[in-house]
């Protein structure tokens, strides 16, 4: 199939630069970017959006933070703090829990260890589990987050006991 393409004057440079940079690809380019665009916007009508977290250590010191960005289409379904600090409020430590559902209906869990402690470092990382099921069987989170996004996507959390 043969579409055509109107290229407005002031876009010119910029179909310029990217044909240079994808060569015999330019298509497969095209393609790709309307691809893209296509699925954000049928995310969008499923209340989905394009969700970029930051991953990885975030050191104390001196030394530059060793972190990069992910990005997927998703939302929001949970989320949770847990608080285990030292002071009397005990506010100083703890971890934060965000759970998404993803465009492909697997759940991904966004945790955040920080410490406002000179001296220690804050950690986020991910990790995407296939169902809410093996989620809730597999991670060590607390109960109310799993119970947030059961509710939030409209199922029984409750442990059935065949006895």
């Amino acid at each position: 199939m043969r579409k055509n393409i109107y290229i407005r004057d002031e876009d010119q440079e910029l179909f310029d630069k990217a044909e240079a940079l994808g060569g015999d690809n330019f298509s497969a380019m095209i393609a790709e970017a309307v691809r893209r665009f296509v699925e954000v916007e049928e995310a969008k009508t499923a209340g989905m959006a394009e969700i970029e977290l930051e991953v990885g250590v975030y050191y104390s010191g001196t030394s530059a933070d060793d972190t990069k960005k992910i990005r997927f289409i998703g939302k929001k379904i949970a989320d949770a703090k847990a608080l285990y600090g030292s002071t009397s409020s005990r506010d100083d430590r703890g971890t934060e829990y965000t759970l998404y559902l993803t465009k492909k209906g697997k759940i991904l869990l966004h945790r955040e260890d920080w410490s406002r402690w000179q001296g220690d470092d804050s950690e986020a990382s991910y990790q995407v589990y296939d169902s809410l099921t093996e989620f809730s069987a597999s991670a060590n989170v607390p109960g109310e987050l799993v119970q947030e996004a059961g509710r939030a996507m409209g199922g029984d959390t409750a442990e059935y006991l065949d006895v």
